[in-house]
């Protein structure tokens, strides 16, 4: 019996979950679950690092059986900037602060848009991690002039809980600065910056690399950093040609390639690459996951409306279907004061009836993200020059039922959902195989299907469905 434990922080939630293989099968117990959210101080999103960090510590302080090891994954594209002393320069910024959007063009200016993702193989957004440290390096220079380690945010409280100072691949490869030979790239950085900036090196996933500090009995693994893709490491994928779905706060939706597609139709359609656990790539859009609805929620509740998933699924239910559609990655929805004041602008502008209960924003969303996820599905098949007939969604979303048959109805293919805690399980596996108790990806993936349910989902309604692709369809391109 091996116990290893998978701290695994998406953003909006952290939890901390126990898994035990006795050789045949795994079994999961969660053991700690916090929130996670920005914070908003000096007209700028911070991420609450000295919170975070005294989370982590309280969840292992409730272990009370024997782990061997620990593991932790995240978001992508964050970091913090740590001084000599290992201490942060400042609070690490959220990719979610809008700081960022005026260094993309400043970008662009030094190195073509095409160029850039070309060398890096990462879609332009400024989110990402080039544009976040150009922001800095223009409002906060001395920021910079103090830091003498940069870590991806994994790689951040991994060194909060043990001293090490490394990054990890997959987590690196969201930066836009990371180049095919899977190092940091000198030559964006010195057009960008006129200087390196001190990144911890990269190093591949599966190595144990030290011991806790305050639990020295446990050691540290650098699994897959990337939340992604420990999920795609855990999904029990049969079909090489299958496309996956995680779905959290963002949905990703791709599939495995074994080098990055940097094609001029990948360029323009807006699609990624980054890394996977066995240093081969993840072909995907970034896109919405349940954001839109978590802002949703937020409000609703001020208005004094609680719902539990049983309210909105019976909601969606009596809201009539079809009857408004958003595109859930337009830009108004990325971080609006009100959500539900920008959908309904939305539906204004785009001359559709306004939802007005939260059923119909429920349907609305649900529907929405369906045919968008379909939509990209198209894209990915003509791009790669591949049909499949099967997705793998793992995630939180495999838990809400109706958006995994809408997705089955809106791409005609057979949904295959599960692990819910995808991400958790797969950063367990790294762990196991860095203990020896696994040998490769297939092996995980078997011990997955041998361990959790794995529920189908067929395409149904097919007539009616057509019906909305179209007008979706002629909603996307107006």
């Amino acid at each position: 019996m091996t116990t290893v434990l998978a701290y695994d922080l998406g953003a909006s939630s952290g939890r901390l979950v126990a898994q035990t293989f006795n050789g045949q099968t795994l079994t999961t117990k969660e053991i700690h679950r916090f929130q996670n959210k920005p914070t908003y101080e000096n007209n700028h999103y911070y991420w609450d690092y000295d919170n975070l960090v005294k989370e982590l510590n309280q969840g292992l302080d409730k272990v009370t059986s024997p782990a061997k090891s620990l593991g932790i994954d995240t978001w992508g594209v964050d970091f913090g900037l740590l001084n000599k002393n290992g201490q942060l320069v400042s609070k690490p910024f959220s990719y979610r602060d809008s700081h960022t959007v005026p260094y993309v063009q400043k970008a662009m200016k030094h190195i073509p848009a095409q160029t850039l993702f070309e060398q890096t193989g990462n879609e332009i957004s400024s989110i990402n991690t080039v544009f976040q440290l150009m922001a800095i390096q223009s409002q906060y220079p001395q920021y910079l002039s103090q830091t003498t380690d940069i870590l991806m945010t994994p790689n951040l409280l991994m060194h909060a809980l043990s001293g090490v100072k490394l990054n990890e691949f997959t987590i690196a490869s969201t930066s836009q600065l990371v180049n095919k030979n899977k190092q940091w790239d000198k030559d964006i950085q010195h057009t960008l910056f006129n200087r390196t900036h001190p990144f911890a090196a990269i190093e591949m996933p599966h190595q144990i690399v030290g011991n806790l500090k305050n639990h020295s009995a446990i050691q540290m693994v650098l699994v897959p950093g990337h939340d992604t893709a420990c999920a795609l490491s855990a999904l029990p994928i049969q079909n090489l040609n299958a496309v996956f779905i995680s779905i959290g706060t963002w949905g990703l939706i791709g599939k495995e390639t074994k080098a990055p597609i940097i094609t001029d139709d990948a360029f323009q359609q807006r699609f990624t690459n980054e890394g996977t656990s066995e240093g081969q790539y993840r072909f995907q859009k970034n896109a919405m996951g349940f954001w839109i609805l978590q802002k949703c929620r937020e409000e609703w509740k001020q208005q004094g409306l609680h719902f539990t998933y049983e309210l909105e699924i019976q909601a969606l239910q009596q809201a009539k279907s079809f009857n408004t559609f958003i595109d859930p990655d337009d830009d108004q929805f990325f971080n609006p004061v009100s959500m539900l004041q920008a959908i309904k602008q939305y539906c204004i502008q785009t001359n559709q009836q306004v939802p007005i209960t939260p059923g119909e924003h429920i349907r609305c969303f649900t529907e929405s993200l369906a045919l968008k996820y379909a939509y990209t599905i198209e894209q990915i098949e003509t791009i790669t020059k591949t049909k499949t007939t099967d997705i793998y969604i793992g995630g939180g979303g495999t838990q809400n039922t109706n958006l995994c048959q809408f997705i089955a109805n809106a791409s005609n293919k057979i949904v295959h959902t599960g692990p819910t805690e995808a991400s958790s399980i797969g950063n367990g596996l790294s762990q196991l195989r860095a203990l020896g108790e696994l040998h490769s990806i297939e092996e995980g993936r078997q011990l997955v299907a041998n361990s959790f349910e794995i529920k189908q989902y067929e395409p149904q309604h097919n007539i009616e469905w057509q019906e909305a692709i179209d007008r979706f369809h002629q909603l996307l391109h107006k």
